[in-house]
């Protein structure tokens, strides 16, 4: 062989080597960490292989984590340089994370394509201290649900619109056995610190007094309409129109009227009411005498600043995110399947087209500007417990309104006063 030869044949392995070198500095996974399962990540999971084969050299991977461990094992797999490069939170998570420097702000074209295409109700959930951090997507609102036959045997064809007519009902419809316990109760709440604390917050929005300040850095739950709202939740078990013994989880046998409810818990009530679902179950506004209004929360896709593929991140996100020919994006299509609410507002409105009643109430409190986002205050989930706490003190009377509402105040402006 000539040397010329030898020169060619070195020069291509050159290139060879090169170009070899480029394609796997080109290969790129992207790992997108949710709490969701199998089966309801399917049409993300598609949209998944879809991304893919439009953009050669990029690998997504689904990596899933049980709720209930989902920010300790993200905050834990940052310790240990393991983190995913893109994550599904919890709203009021965000604080927390932002805080730690998990997330990385969207860049400036992310940020516009939220704020063009999201409510502020929505923007607001993915948003601390006027910094926005991701895509909003699973939706969870909170509106007044009525057992529409309980309250036409009271006769009643109409929901309350005031807290005095919710009350009037509710004394109505409460049945009590031989023994004083309720067998149906007029109106009820739960066992969980989210089933005591998420109406509270619903009504105070409702009265048009948020929760916390606009910074989060302090409470308005000693104002007038805290303690009103308080006084006239403990009323109703002062005056054993509502008990302990009857929770919201009785809604779906019939043994309840009315309480105040999230959206998600539309699967099992269908499940327990089958074709008579439409006609039992009925949606409407938290009843207040204030301007009205409710809460919503969110989860939202984030990014962890820590993600060597940033820029793909984000694009992978806003593909999940926009809206497609058949109307739904990937994402909206996900939620849908869930029984949940997508953020954008082109989802929300291809949902209600051919939505039923119930779906249509709980969307229309977003879109008419009601729902304002849950409070994302500094340790939110601690200061909800605390709360509960105090809320119990005062529906079982051992705490006035004021007094249980004046001590929870203490204790969460010690917690937020702890913020950065």
């Amino acid at each position: 062989m000539t040397g010329r030869g030898t020169g060619l044949l070195g020069a291509c392995a050159g290139l060879a080597i090169i170009a070899g070198g480029a394609f796997a500095q080109e290969a790129r996974t992207i790992t997108v960490a949710t709490h969701y399962s199998a089966e309801q990540m399917a049409p993300l999971l598609a949209c998944f292989d879809a991304y893919e084969a439009e953009h050669p050299g990029v690998t997504v991977e689904h990596q899933e984590t049980a709720y209930g461990d989902f920010l300790q094992t993200i905050l834990t797999s940052r310790v240990g340089g393991t983190a995913p490069d893109i994550l599904n939170v919890y709203s009021v998570w965000v604080p927390q994370l932002a805080g730690a420097g998990a997330l990385e702000p969207p860049p400036a074209e992310i940020a516009e394509f939220i704020q063009s295409g999201y409510s502020p109700a929505t923007i607001g959930a993915a948003t601390v201290d006027g910094q926005l951090w991701g895509i909003p997507t699973e939706l969870s609102i909170y509106a007044l649900v009525y057992n529409k036959a309980l309250l036409e045997q009271a006769g009643y064809a109409e929901p309350p619109r005031t807290w005095a007519e919710l009350r009037e009902i509710a004394e109505k419809i409460t049945r009590t056995n031989d023994q004083g316990n309720i067998d149906v109760g007029g109106y009820a709440y739960g066992t969980t610190v989210a089933e005591g604390v998420h109406p509270f917050y619903a009504q105070m929005f409702a009265a048009g007094v948020p929760p916390f300040s606009e910074d989060g850095r302090s409470t308005n739950l000693t104002s007038p309409e805290a303690i009103r709202i308080l006084d006239e939740q403990a009323a109703l078990f002062r005056d054993g129109v509502t008990s302990n013994a009857i929770a919201v989880d009785n809604f779906a046998s019939g043994a309840v009227a009315m309480q105040v409810s999230a959206n998600w818990n539309k699967s099992g009530w269908q499940d327990a009411f089958g074709d008579q679902f439409e006609s039992t179950v009925g949606v409407a506004p938290i009843p207040t005498d204030g301007p009205g209004g409710t809460m919503l929360y969110s989860f939202l896709w984030a990014v962890d600043s820590t993600s060597d593929v940033k820029e793909d991140a984000w694009d992978l996100l806003r593909y999940l995110s926009e809206p497609r020919e058949a109307g739904l994006s990937c994402t909206g299509e996900a939620m849908q399947g869930m029984g949940a609410f997508a953020g954008g507002n082109a989802d929300l409105a291809a949902m209600t087209e051919g939505a039923d009643a119930f779906d249509r109430a709980y969307i229309e409190e977003v879109t008419s500007g009601r729902a304002v986002t849950q409070p994302n205050v500094w340790q939110a989930s601690e200061v909800d417990r605390i709360l509960r706490g105090y809320i119990d003190m005062a529906w079982s009377g051992s705490m006035t309104a004021e007094e249980a509402l004046t001590a929870a105040d203490a204790e969460i402006q010690a917690i937020l006063a702890e913020q950065p």
